[in-house]
């Protein structure tokens, strides 16, 4: 909130005043786990958001300012951190390329034996995690597994998978990870964040030759249960989706998916009448 508080136009002089103690009292402590990485960014926001609030005369902001200054050697700050400039497309062709990746990609569930190289999978995930999140959180984990019997008894926990199980190439676990978020409201913001992930994910290796399907995991308790100690999961861990990917097998099929048209599936609207 903070971060988005920074790109507000024009940028108010007080802002946050209600919640900057708190946010203080997290940094603090989550300073001491963080990766470096977070831990700049963290120490990077809150710099710019004191520089921004520095002639406030909020009191709570005022004694929070006193409280980060001795925060500010908790963390280095090796890289600029904060808010970026927003950028134009500057690729305003590749519409093009993008459209016939997504309408070109199948639901594949049958595979060669050609193995994934690990480095297109690992891009992949890189594009995926350039997906929105809230709060910059990216609630989630892939847990990625390639060895064939580790793959069947992970896909054969998920349901409609039998009869194809035993040929996964690859198979993904998305893990939404709810200790992102200190509120019970945002409990779904794990499965909103991780599905944009998968998305990106699967366009990412569709557009390096690589096939997917993504695997419904439904809320079964049983199957919960199962997963949940295989994968040795924590309380604060909830499987979202499986992905299934490989090289597709020359001459397979894949069922028709018919998706809606654009004109069924948008509304361009205005509140005229409203009450």
């Amino acid at each position: 909130m903070i971060e988005k508080g920074l790109t507000m136009r024009p940028r108010r002089e007080t802002f946050a005043a209600d919640y900057i103690t708190e946010t203080l009292s997290a940094a603090e402590f989550g300073l001491r786990f963080l990766e470096a990485e977070e831990a700049e960014w963290v120490i990077s926001v809150l710099t710019e958001y004191f520089a921004a609030t520095r002639n406030s005369d909020s009191p709570q902001i005022r004694e929070a300012h006193r409280v980060f200054i001795s925060l500010e050697t908790a963390a280095p700050t090796s890289r600029a951190r904060g808010p970026q400039p927003a950028s134009t497309p500057n690729h305003p062709g590749d519409i093009e390329v993008l459209s016939r990746i997504a309408n070109g990609r199948r639901s594949v569930r049958w595979f060669s034996d050609e193995p994934v190289d690990r480095r297109a999978v690992d891009r992949a995930v890189g594009i995926a995690l350039e997906s929105p999140t809230a709060c910059n959180r990216s609630p989630y984990r892939f847990e990625i597994f390639d060895e064939p019997s580790d793959v069947r008894r992970v896909a054969d926990l998920a349901m409609g998978t039998r009869g194809y199980s035993h040929q996964i190439k690859g198979l993904v676990v998305v893990v939404g990870l709810l200790n992102a978020f200190f509120d019970e409201r945002d409990r779904h913001l794990i499965y909103i964040d991780s599905s944009l992930a998968a998305m990106s994910f699967v366009l990412g290796l569709e557009s390096q030759g690589v096939a997917s399907c993504i695997i419904n995991w439904p809320d079964i308790p049983e199957r919960e249960l199962k997963m949940r100690r295989l994968l040795q999961l924590s309380a604060a861990e909830k499987v979202v989706m499986l992905i299934a990917y490989g090289h597709p097998l020359e001459g397979s099929l894949a069922p028709y998916s018919g998706k809606q048209s654009v004109t069924e599936a948008r509304q361009f609207r205005n509140l005229e009448g409203a009450k």
